[in-house]
């Protein structure tokens, strides 16, 4: 995974083992959007060989030197070396989450309220769990297709607002040298 910089990219697992788990991609493509227009980092799709065609959705129309698809492309070690230099991760509530928590490094997840968010989410000092809460929270629906709903939990978390708060937090934290929030609910 290279860029014609020397800034590290922000990694992004847009990828979950449940369809009610996943934020949509075109709120993803939002989110990249967002991070582009904001930041200077450039941006790297991470995941499976297998989600390589679903990652092409997001990263196509971006330019290649600002956001590329690494899907399958990164052994394990050289995924931990890249999640260790990342400035941040966003994913899912997914193992990429919880890996990213783990070592450190700033995590950004967007949680489904199919899951108790305080019972599942990734842990540590640079974590920010964000999910929006319904009367049909947690729910069961699991690796259906089918939600009464419409997914609301996940497809009205609007982009821009996730970014600007996780940003926040992080600008925060580096002011003032302390914890960021376990997680943060929206309602």
């Amino acid at each position: 995974m290279t860029f014609h910089r020397d800034d590290q990219p922000v990694l992004i697992s847009p990828f979950a083992n449940e369809r009610v788990r996943e934020w949509p991609a075109d709120r993803y493509r939002e989110l990249v959007d967002v991070i582009l227009r904001s930041e200077s980092h450039p941006v790297a799709i991470i995941g499976t060989r297998q989600q390589r065609v679903r990652a092409n959705a997001i990263v196509r129309g971006f330019a290649s030197e600002k956001v590329i698809n690494a899907c399958g492309s990164l052994a394990w070690d050289e995924l931990l070396i890249q999640v260790d230099r990342a400035p941040y991760v966003v994913a899912n509530n997914s193992g990429i989450a919880h890996l990213a928590a783990s070592r450190g490094t700033w995590t950004l997840c967007i949680f489904a309220a199919s899951h108790a968010m305080h019972e599942w989410m990734p842990r540590g000092p640079k974590v920010v769990s964000i999910c929006r809460t319904l009367s049909c929270s947690p729910c069961s629906v699991g690796a259906s297709d089918y939600c009464p709903n419409e997914f609301a939990c996940m497809a009205d978390l609007e982009a821009a607002d996730i970014f600007w708060r996780f940003h926040s937090i992080r600008r925060s934290h580096k002011a003032r040298l302390m914890p960021a929030r376990q997680g943060e609910v929206m309602t």
